[in-house]
């Protein structure tokens, strides 16, 4: 049975403060869901070039690409930027020589389900390709930049040739790698380090294997010997242990060499001649080799003479209470008398 005009004004007007109640609900909470399930966010995202074998990439006009990504606020919180990747993949078939490839949605990954890629830009890749060669290269000697506190810089590196992979056009006239300067400016002692290979990142894309040398900067001074002698032998023992150590001999000689500013400032309170017994558990007799501390300086060499100490353990011997027969007779003191009444 159709209601008449006067029932819909009827049922319109019934209740209209609830109704209009759960219609504005109904449209906010339709908002809410949208706003967090249709979030968008920019990732810059690194272009990666696969040419097909014997071909190389010589020059391209971007590097990194922006992807626009949709999803809920937590997935797009949750995205791990690092893994996004823009991969493409020219189609030259051997060619060389400009090309304009154009990259889209489909190039982008690293990209879970639940996040939609909505946008690319640029939208087209102006690529240069080359035919690709690889030739050993040499390294040069890194260079030293300033002075060191006392005197003189040596270098010492390797490898001092390397393998290089990448364009025909770049790497025809490449003779020689660099590295970056070393500063050795006041340095007193010497140090090894890790330089990488410079190549030139903005005209094309080399392959450089490997990719650093190790270099060792040797600091060389003047170099002087001095000797103390009659040195205390000290001994290093357990704290559980019920031996006692007889040395011989009990001092011994040190004999340092260094540069003279250091050796210079050492004096016999800063050497410390030492020998480890915390390993001898049983009573006998033992061969221990010396160990010598230096409180000052890092770059000196010791010589100990002898460098090896005779250790005769024996156990420790406690003295046991006499007995009543010998011990010496008490001493009587006499009480005072009491007076007389």
């Amino acid at each position: 049975m159709l209601l008449k005009r006067e029932d819909w004004i009827k049922l319109y007007r019934e209740n209209l403060s609830i109704k209009l109640l759960a219609l504005t609900l109904a449209t906010v909470t339709i908002y809410s869901i949208q706003r967090i399930t249709n979030q968008t966010d920019e990732f810059e995202v690194p272009i990666l070039i696969e040419a097909e074998s014997g071909m190389a990439v010589l020059q391209q006009d971007a590097r990194y690409a922006y992807v626009t990504c949709r999803g809920s606020l937590d997935d797009l919180r949750r995205l791990d930027q690092s893994q996004l990747r823009l991969v493409v993949r020219p189609r030259t078939y051997g060619r060389t020589g400009p090309e304009q490839v154009p990259i889209g949605i489909r190039n982008v990954h690293g990209v879970p389900r639940s996040i939609s890629v909505t946008k690319v830009r640029p939208n087209l890749l102006h690529l240069t390709l080359d035919r690709e060669i690889e030739k050993q290269v040499s390294v040069a000697r890194p260079e030293l930049l300033g002075r060191p506190a006392l005197g003189r810089a040596e270098i010492e590196f390797s490898p001092k040739i390397v393998t290089v992979r990448g364009p025909q056009e770049l790497l025809t006239d490449l003779k020689i790698m660099e590295t970056p300067p070393i500063d050795i400016e006041g340095v007193t002692v010497s140090f090894s380090r890790e330089l990488p290979l410079v190549t030139d990142d903005e005209t094309g894309v080399w392959d450089v294997t490997p990719s650093s040398i190790s270099a060792r900067v040797n600091i060389v001074t003047e170099a002087i010997s001095r000797e103390w002698e009659n040195l205390p032998v000290l001994i290093l023992r357990a704290p559980e242990s019920n031996l006692t150590f007889d040395l011989s001999p009990p001092t011994v000689s040190v004999s340092l060499l260094g540069s003279p500013q250091t050796v210079n400032e050492i004096a016999a309170d800063d050497i410390r001649v030492f020998i480890d017994c915390t390993n001898i558990t049983e009573p006998g007799e033992y061969e221990v080799t010396a160990t010598v501390n230096i409180d000052r300086g890092t770059d000196l060499r010791s010589a100990i003479t002898p460098p090896v100490v005779h250790v005769t353990a024996q156990p420790i011997r406690i003295p046991e209470d006499p007995t009543p027969e010998m011990r010496p007779p008490t001493e009587q003191i006499p009480l005072p008398e009491e007076p007389d009444a």
